[in-house]
């Protein structure tokens, strides 16, 4: 196995974790501020995933639901991690391709926060964007500072690119 290979991988894997610790940790956090169980947001999407709930007022909180959801929330991080860290890998290689790496992570952040919210919003109700938000927003900064932080050349490239300024004619 290559250094490179070998430095995508615990990036991926190390992003991942952090991710997704950063989403419980936030998303438990604004529940038990609302009011509700640390557990709630898990419990919901599990249940519905996995239990077929469909009118939350039945929500009961359990553990089923909640590891179940879990376990498909890791791998869902752990996946992301992984395709991030090869992509600030692939930038640091080609820097002209940062720009498209830029795009298509906003581009697809943006769609899957829409899709959540579209499947979330009638369980979680009006306020499923501020959670959803405020978690997956705390989680891409964490994963972005700490995949900038084990990558030096790419945070060297980064420094260098002119911002602002005006070419002459």
């Amino acid at each position: 196995m290559t250094e490179r290979t070998k430095l995508i991988l615990t990036g991926g894997l190390a992003a991942g974790l952090i991710g997704y610790a950063t989403v419980v940790v936030v998303v438990g956090a604004l529940n038990v501020l609302m009011g509700r169980s640390l557990f709630h947001t898990a419990a919901m999407f599990g249940s519905a995933m996995f239990y077929g709930l469909e009118d939350p007022a039945t929500l009961r909180i359990e553990a089923g639901p909640v590891l179940a959801y879990n376990m498909v929330h890791v791998l869902a991080f752990l996946a992301v991690g992984m395709v991030t860290s090869w992509l600030v890998s692939l930038a640091e290689q080609f820097p002209a391709a940062q720009y498209f790496i830029l795009v298509a992570l906003v581009f697809v952040a943006f769609h899957l926060f829409a899709a959540l919210l579209l499947f979330a919003g009638p369980l979680l109700g009006s306020g499923a964007w501020v959670t959803v938000g405020i978690g997956g927003i705390a989680a891409a900064v964490l994963m972005g500072w700490y995949l900038l932080k084990t990558h030096p050349l790419l945070r060297k490239e980064l420094k260098e690119i002119p911002m602002g300024e005006v070419p002459a004619e």
